[in-house]
């Protein structure tokens, strides 16, 4: 790498950075968990999903136990915290995190500083979270989308590792890069474009901006990606009218709307699995293919995805039990902060 994208690189790591370590704060503590009434946070203990438990304070993970009697004992120790105690805490972690991620990858004879900067998130998150899969991390270094989607899993915290993994990389770049590799040159060859949008090199042609021959999300890659489904998901495309009906107390109404969206060009193809089916979502709602290829499904604005529809669905089930199962995805989805 030269030294000019060096620069560049920084530069756009710094611009990055807070997207970044908004979602790290969305995986952790989505719910401000432990503010309590006088702004502090208090120390907090939820279940992992392995069955073990995990002592929490504002963003940050304080450590994870075998039993609810050892995370207590940590926990009665730990005074609340102010909102800048806080952030002083969760900025501390994050040094951390990339120092010993910086560490591993020197140990593997590679420069962080020159690995994509999605890939340095990547690797600092998983370092931050305790979490060290020498498979998974070989193929962030490689910039192997298919050998990560293989291997990222995070046992003890699988919902909040799905959201991680659906913003920092839910499709591929290109055919199976993890990250884009020319972000200095594409920032350079972007900038360019803005002060002389009129110049072209020779022998490529120009297009009016904001138009494009190619349709989204056919290239893939994070530009174009903004979330990812799985096989057996319904798409319910009308999830506000419905919503609206739900609001009036129209329930039979709703219901129906309910009914008439579960049809098989609504529901994703393939088995449920994000580890082997993933399912790339383009801005414009496209649903891909994990080789970034469109299904010919589309998620419009504001339409609710059904995750396991043949498991909650049933064409028998009465009105109120439909509606009883939709109240409880959106609760689910609250909870999850993806609402």
């Amino acid at each position: 790498m030269t030294d000019p994208e060096k620069i560049i690189n920084s530069f756009l790591k710094q611009q990055l950075q807070p997207g970044y370590l908004q979602s790290v704060m969305g995986m952790i503590n989505p719910q401000k968990n432990g503010l309590n009434s006088e702004g502090r946070f208090e120390p907090f203990i939820e279940r992992s999903d392995n069955g073990g438990f995990i002592l929490k304070q504002g963003y940050s993970i304080i450590g994870k136990y075998k039993t609810l009697d050892d995370a207590k004992a940590k926990k009665k120790d730990l005074p609340a915290l102010t909102v800048d105690g806080v952030k002083q805490k969760f900025r501390n972690d994050q040094v951390k995190a990339e120092t010993s991620a910086r560490k591993y990858v020197e140990g593997k004879g590679k420069n962080f500083d020159e690995l994509p900067i999605k890939n340095q998130f990547i690797l600092s998150n998983y370092h931050l979270t305790g979490h060290k899969n020498e498979d998974f991390f070989d193929a962030v270094l490689n910039n192997d989308y298919m050998g990560a989607v293989k291997n990222y899993r995070r046992d003890d915290m699988e919902m909040s590792n799905e959201f991680f993994k659906n913003v920092m990389f839910s499709g591929p770049v290109n055919e199976n890069d993890l990250s884009n590799t020319n972000q200095a040159q594409n920032f350079v060859d972007n900038m360019l474009d803005e002060i002389y949008p009129d110049m072209s090199e020779p022998g490529k042609t120009t297009q009016p901006k904001g138009k494009t021959t190619q349709p989204k999300g056919e290239k893939g890659g994070k530009g174009d990606v903004i979330a990812e489904f799985t096989g057996g998901e319904l798409v319910n495309n009308k999830e506000d009218e419905m919503r609206e009906a739900m609001a009036k107390g129209q329930d039979d109404k709703a219901a129906e709307i309910f009914r008439s969206q579960v049809k098989d060009k609504n529901i994703t193809p393939g088995e449920a699995s994000h580890k082997t089916n993933p399912l790339p979502v383009a801005e414009d709602g496209t649903i891909m293919d994990k080789m970034g290829k469109s299904t010919g499904m589309k998620a419009e604005a504001g339409s609710g995805i059904y995750d396991h529809i043949e498991d909650q669905y049933d064409s028998r089930m009465s009105n109120k039990s439909i509606l009883d199962m939709v109240k409880r995805n959106h609760d689910k989805w609250k909870k999850n902060n993806m609402d």
